[in-house]
């Protein structure tokens, strides 16, 4: 970028990812560039109806003529995420190190010793974070909410899709962030191949039991309503689980996964 170059402006970044639904508008991708279809050096100018949402891959394609302006064009007027309920798939890479964080709580230390998943946030039988191993490797799984349940962002075995329902979605760096509206943020997430870390967030089930992230602590929810709190934790992980929660008014037939044991666990 020319030194001479402004940045594109805030509002502007903002309403070209609401208009190509959080994702590449070719492929639908969550993990995006803003591209410029006739070119800044052309324009001179920072034009909402000029900018899109490119993928690495698609961006690439653009500025080698693999992908065509008037391609480019009809994907800004129907985005491949329109009307689709979720973004298309990003993968994150597995690794073989890995930090589990909920706010001040910290897990480390997971380790492969032939249980292929770890229960690192459970509630009334639903795994909401996952943690996967796989000759050496790990992959995380993790479906985070708002104070309803809806999922807001959902990661299966590395492959992280969105809801197109959010008012605004951002990856930038190694940190997600959603919001419901202009400064209120949902959900804050540092998402790496050697890292999860909840700043702030959600993992409600329909029951409303769960858990709650935000400055710094951990909330158990019961019913709606906050129960206890835990911050400044840091365990070593026994290999199995990390943070559960069982509400037997809300789901009676439910038990603790046979032979998971949880650093934290609370019943109600």
């Amino acid at each position: 970028m020319s030194e001479n170059r402004p940045p594109i402006p805030e509002p502007i970044k903002r309403k070209v990812r609401q208009q190509c639904g959080f994702g590449c508008a070719i492929c639908g991708m969550p993990f995006f560039q803003y591209d410029h279809i006739e070119e800044y050096a052309d324009v001179q100018e920072h034009n909402e109806g000029n900018l899109v949402l490119l993928c690495p891959n698609h961006h690439a394609a653009k500025t080698t003529k693999k992908l065509s302006k008037e391609r480019i064009r009809e994907a800004k007027v129907n985005p491949f995420n329109n009307s689709r309920a979720s973004t298309s798939v990003y993968k994150v890479e597995p690794s073989r190190e890995l930090i589990t964080q909920l706010g001040s709580n910290v897990i480390t230390g997971w380790h492969t010793d032939g249980k292929s998943d770890h229960n690192t946030v459970w509630v009334n039988g639903k795994s909401f974070l996952l943690i996967h191993s796989d000759e050496g490797q790990f992959t995380i799984s993790i479906d985070v909410t708002d104070e309803k349940g809806n999922i807001l962002l959902s990661v299966k075995k590395g492959e992280l899709v969105v809801s197109t329902a959010a008012w605004d979605y951002v990856y930038e760096g190694e940190n997600i962030k959603i919001r419901a509206a202009l400064g209120e943020v949902i959900l804050d997430l540092n998402l790496s191949d050697k890292k999860i870390e909840i700043v702030k967030g959600m993992f409600i089930d329909k029951n409303l039991d769960g858990f709650s992230v935000q400055d710094g602590s951990l909330k158990s929810i019961c019913a709606g309503n906050s129960m206890s709190t835990i911050r400044n934790c840091r365990w070593p992980s026994s290999g199995f689980g990390g943070w559960g929660i069982l509400n037997s008014a809300s789901v009676p037939n439910v038990s603790i996964p046979q032979g998971v044991s949880f650093a934290v666990f609370t019943h109600y």
